[in-house]
Parts: structure tokens; C-alpha cells; sequence
């Protein structure tokens, strides 16, 4: 799979790329090359036109202004079939799957022509192409049965089986990883520079940029500030100033424990067991107590129960067995109920599960968030948007243009909305998944001294996150996910990072 462009001056080079929503001018005066062999980092705040930026070069929009160049002339990218024709693969945040269907199913919709192929010879082409690159997914898998980590491995697998790949779009490919995960992913993006394809890698992390990036571009407000070359040396203060501009990178602060608040239980599972989406046996012997003004932090390994248990405490899927009640009041699984109860909910995956197409972020914060304003037999929207261009909430995470509509946000925006929204609410109880998921560090300080404000104010919270020192940054008690059980709580004081990271991989005998 060795690609054969490792001797061109470039692969791709764009020059003044310009895009505009109406008003908005998301990219301006864009240059940029692509070239073999190199991991070119594209680096930025959420909004800050990244992903606006990939979706011209794979053909998704079309320039308002500028050029691409490709193989010594000026090319055409839109639509995306023009842009794979040219060998340029994409993995987006949100993959482009169908779970009813096999991996092999899957990649044979992509890279083959017709239903009339080789079952057999594409099935070891996918063994073979994992193998090279430690991508280990299952040809015969169905998707619904793949976690998150192993859906981005098929996409990849997909890419680079894809004819004529050369260039591959990672768009913020590790906020769908756990730690473990991440290093392999990097160990893989080495493989692929090795073998000669041009890599545009687009995220927020400076650690990851620092670690294998070869060139890198900051993104700020749709312009490129600052690049460096690795030759001429990489620093990620430099970067981050880059990124932030003059705003000011402010510390998380999380006051002492104050045990006469926290006594009051609001939510409670007393013998607990959940099956999945087929009947398999997800959590057993499941006891779980989240206190008033506690933020319970939630550790595991991907796939072991997150989403299923988070979907039962927001009342979207039975127990199998057992009780759960809130404010000592037993609940069936009703989300409207819980809802009524106090209780809100950022699931694991707000582009697929809390976006509405057609739906403008306004209309998505009356879901649950800003009560309704009536108006006659209609709705008060003025007074809804005066309500939430004066929400401090929204003000502190940037949420963009309450008229604009949340199926053209990218993922972190997206993710601003929903938290927002759950802010806004002030719940008595917040189920929250994955809060720092594809947002960048200014973004994601701000969204933790919220969780920490929002919980002295006496909200319970539980915390899923796949990032150990955020759960011990923010949590007064932790469980842990292994093994199909909840283990604990621990108190952050008297653990660490070690002893619960074991824990996650080896259960209650670590």
C-alpha cells in the first residue's frame, strides 16, 4: 500500500481559499499545501473554521474565492466524488456508516463498483491493510456491535482502501479515543507518513500536534495567525498563545468539599441490572447513589456500559432488574418524566442523538433549556433570542448565532449548544457525557468550572469522561465501569491515576 507520490514537490496547494455563510466569512485568504510524506497539524478553537476549512479541499463546499492545485494544475474538488477521484479520503467526526451492515459491507459500498465483487479478495485486502497499520477491526463485525474507536478504524480502513488514496482529512480524529487508543492512533498516522500519503490532521490538542506533527497551522476566526515547521521548532506555549489570541487561559478552580451539602441523595439504583440493544448482558448488581451539590465521576474503558447506563438514568432505557428513584420517588423508564423530575442529559454523541435537521439553535434550546415564550397561538422568538444572547452561559462558550441551524455546526459547536442548553436549565441532576469531547482547552476549562459552579449550587452530576485527570479534576467521588460491573465510589484524595486506570482494565481483582 506504499503510495508512489513520495518524489512530488506537493500533493495539493491552496491559495486564497474564501468561504461565506451570508454574513459570516467562516475561511479567508486560506494558503495551504499539502505534501507526501508530511503530517501537516491544523490547529484551533472550536469555530475557528477547521472544518470548514477540510470540507472545501474534500469537496463538500465550494470555494467562494481562491484555487487548488493538484499534479501541476488548477482542480475542481466539489462535489466529494471529484475530490476521491483525485485521491483525496476524508474521516469525519461523525462517521459515515450504516450499523445494520457488516465492516466488509460497509467498505465494499465505498471502494467497490456494483454487488458483483470478491468477498473473498476484499475480505483479506481489510485483514491485510489492519494488520499493516494496527488497525484490528472485524471484516464480519456488524457496525452496531462497534464502539466508537473501532467505527474510526473502519473509516480509515475504508480511506486507505479507497483507489488512488493519497491524501487523508483526519478531522478531530482522537475525541472519539480513550487514552489507550491514542497512542496507537498516533503510531498509525507515523505508519502512513512513512509510506508517503499527505496527512492534514485537524484538532485541538497541542500535546498530539507536539508529538507528530511535522508542520502546523493555527486557525483563528477563519484566518491562518501563525505556522512552524518542526526543523525550526515546535513550542506549545507559542501555539497556544497562537490559538487563543489575547484571550486569557484561566485555571480550574474547585473549592472544598463541604460535606453538609452533599448529604441529600437525588438520584439512587438499588440492584440494578442492564441488558443492551439485543438482549446481552450489560451491567449486573448495579448500585449507584449521586448526592445533591456531587459531581460522581464515571471511568471505563469505551464500550464497557457508558452509554447504556447513562441512557437508564435519563430514563431511555429499562432497568432489567431493580429501582431507580429520584428524590426517593421510584421512576419508570419515561424521559419525559424524568425531564419533569429535573433531570437533564448530554448524551455520548450530540450530532447523531441531539441534533434536529432543519432546526435552528434557538429552536433546540426551547427543547430543554429556555422555557417557551408564548405569543398569541405562536411562539415569542424575539423574547426567546433576548433571552439567550443575555444567557451568560451561552456568552462564556461562544454559542454561535442562536438563528443559525445546528445541522451546519461542526462538532464542537454542536457540543457547545447542548451544553449550553443543559446550563441554561439549571437541572437538579445533569447526566453528562463526555463534556471536553472535541472542544479546545480554553473551551473545555470553561465547561469544567460550570460542572463545578453548577454542582455547588447543589445540581448532581455524574460524569462520563474518557480523560483521567479531568475526572479527578472535577469529581468528589469516582466509580469505575469494568468488567460489567460499577466499582467503588473512591474519594480522588486517597487514589490515582494508576490505581483507577488498573482498575478499568482489570475490574475489582486489579
Amino acid at each position: 500500500m506504499k503510495n508512489d507520490n513520495v518524489h512530488a514537490p506537493y500533493l495539493l496547494k491552496a491559495v486564497a481559499l474564501t468561504k461565506r455563510f451570508g454574513s459570516l466569512v467562516a475561511n479567508r485568504n486560506i494558503d495551504l499545501e499539502v505534501n507526501p510524506g508530511t503530517i501537516h497539524a491544523i490547529l484551533g478553537e472550536n469555530g475557528a473554521g477547521k472544518s470548514t476549512l477540510m470540507k472545501m479541499l474534500y469537496g463538500v463546499y465550494e470555494p467562494d474565492e481562491g484555487e487548488v492545485f493538484m499534479d501541476g494544475e488548477r482542480v475542481s474538488l466539489h462535489p466529494p466524488t471529484k475530490a476521491r477521484a483525485r485521491g483525496i479520503g476524508m474521516v469525519f467526526q461523525d462517521f459515515r456508516v450504516v450499523p445494520a451492515l457488516t465492516v466488509l459491507d460497509n467498505i465494499a459500498l465505498a471502494v467497490e463498483s456494483g454487488w458483483r465483487f470478491n468477498r473473498k479478495k476484499l475480505r483479506q485486502r481489510i485483514v491485510d491493510t489492519s494488520a499493516k497499520y494496527g488497525l484490528a477491526v472485524d471484516p464480519d463485525a456488524y457496525v452496531w456491535q462497534l464502539d466508537l474507536g473501532q467505527r474510526q478504524r473502519l473509516e480509515i480502513v475504508k480511506v486507505l482502501l479507497a483507489p488512488g488514496t493519497r491524501i487523508i482529512i483526519f478531522d478531530e480524529p482522537t475525541s472519539v479515543l480513550v487514552p489507550q487508543e491514542v497512542e496507537a492512533f498516533l503510531k498509525m498516522l507515523d505508519l502512513l507518513r512513512q509510506d508517503g500519503y499527505g496527512i492534514l490532521l485537524i484538532t485541538h490538542k497541542i500535546n498530539e500536534v507536539l508529538a507528530c506533527a511535522d508542520r502546523v497551522s493555527v486557525l483563528r476566526s477563519g484566518q491562518i495567525t501563525y505556522t512552524a515547521n518542526r526543523e525550526e521548532g515546535l513550542a506549545g506555549d507559542a501555539l497556544i498563545a497562537a490559538m487563543m489570541g489575547d484571550k486569557t487561559l484561566k485555571p480550574v478552580v474547585k473549592p472544598s468539599a463541604d460535606g453538609d451539602r452533599k448529604s441529600e441523595v437525588a438520584l439512587q439504583i438499588t440492584n440494578g441490572t442492564i441488558s443492551g440493544d439485543h438482549g446481552e448482558s450489560v451491567l449486573g448488581d448495579l448500585r449507584l447513589t449521586l448526592p445533591k451539590g456531587q459531581i460522581i465521576g464515571v471511568a471505563g474503558i469505551s464500550g464497557s456500559g457508558q452509554r447504556e447506563l447513562a441512557e437508564v438514568l435519563f430514563g431511555l432505557r429499562k432497568l432489567t432488574t431493580g429501582q431507580i428513584s429520584i428524590g426517593g420517588k421510584e421512576m419508570q423508564a419515561n424521559a419525559k418524566a424524568f425531564m419533569d423530575a429535573g433531570v437533564s442529559f448530554v448524551s455520548e454523541d450530540p450530532i447523531k442523538e441531539s441534533v434536529i435537521p432543519g432546526f435552528t439553535i434557538m429552536e433546540h434550546m426551547v427543547l430543554d433549556g429556555i422555557r417557551l415564550k408564548p405569543k398569541g397561538a405562536g411562539i415569542d422568538w424575539k423574547e426567546v433570542k433576548g433571552e439567550l444572547d443575555g444567557s451568560e452561559e451561552a456568552k462564556a462558550l461562544a454559542l454561535a448565532d442562536g438563528n443559525r441551524r445546528a445541522d451546519t455546526l461542526s462538532g464542537g459547536n454542536v457540543q457547545r449548544m447542548v451544553l449550553s442548553r443543559a446550563l441554561i436549565r439549571k437541572p437538579e441532576i445533569l447526566i453528562v457525557s463526555y463534556p471536553s469531547r472535541g472542544l479546545d482547552i480554553g473551551t473545555t476549562r470553561t465547561i469544567q468550572q460550570h460542572l463545578i459552579e453548577l454542582a455547588e449550587q447543589g445540581t448532581a452530576i455524574i460524569l462520563f469522561s474518557e480523560d483521567l485527570d479531568e475526572l479527578f479534576k472535577l469529581s468528589d467521588q469516582l466509580v469505575v465501569l469494568s468488567g460489567k460491573r460499577l466499582i467503588g465510589p473512591y474519594l480522588p484524595s486517597e487514589t490515582d491515576v494508576t490505581e483507577i486506570g488498573y482498575r478499568m482494565l482489570k475490574g475489582e481483582s486489579a
